[in-house]
């Protein structure tokens, strides 16, 4: 198929205009085609914290005290199949029969219940650890996705009376459970 035709006139061969019809159709089909076959993705941002990377002492000095001397209290949240275990440096928070902290009821996490086990944790930390805004959380591969951001949430802010509180907003996650 030829795009230019030519036509035999008294001064010589004269070219034609290209037809442009079936490529103009062409767009008029393909256009709205790909406009109603594109997705269109909304993307939600969780902002959080890596935990840092394994050093050495810096030899910096935190309030008169070297960095060796002085205690952090490196609260973390376990996320398992069996509930929350919550622990730091210093210890890890267990039910009377030794397992999680805070077990599963009626087959869910008790989110509620967390935050008020940490609010507890941060009133008495306060003033005592430099780290008393942050928490790493830790989580079984099993565990979906819904439940670390509920967690997460949970960790960052309590409602107590009707007020808004600030628990852990530095919030970093691990990589998996030792």
């Amino acid at each position: 198929m030829a795009l230019f035709q030519s036509r035999r006139s008294r001064h010589g061969f004269e070219l034609d205009q290209p037809n442009m019809t079936p490529m103009m159709n062409l767009m008029v089909v393909l256009i709205p085609l790909l406009l109603t076959s594109a997705e269109f993705v909304r993307l939600g941002v969780i902002e959080l914290n890596l935990p840092p990377a394994a050093a050495g002492p810096e030899g910096k000095e935190l309030a008169g005290l070297p960095v060796e001397t002085f205690q952090k209290l490196d609260l973390s949240v376990t996320i398992t199949d069996q509930g929350f275990f919550i622990s730091s440096a210093l210890a890890v928070l267990r039910d009377h029969a030794g397992g999680p902290t805070l077990s599963l009821q009626n087959g869910r996490y008790p989110f509620a219940e967390l935050s008020e086990t940490l609010y507890e944790v941060k009133q008495k930390a306060e003033g005592q650890y430099p780290d008393t805004e942050q928490i790493v959380l830790l989580a079984e591969p099993e565990v979906d996705y819904q439940t670390i951001v509920s967690t997460m949430d949970a960790s960052r802010m309590f409602r107590k009376n009707g007020e808004l509180i600030i628990l852990f907003p530095e919030v970093s996650l691990s990589a998996g459970i030792l």
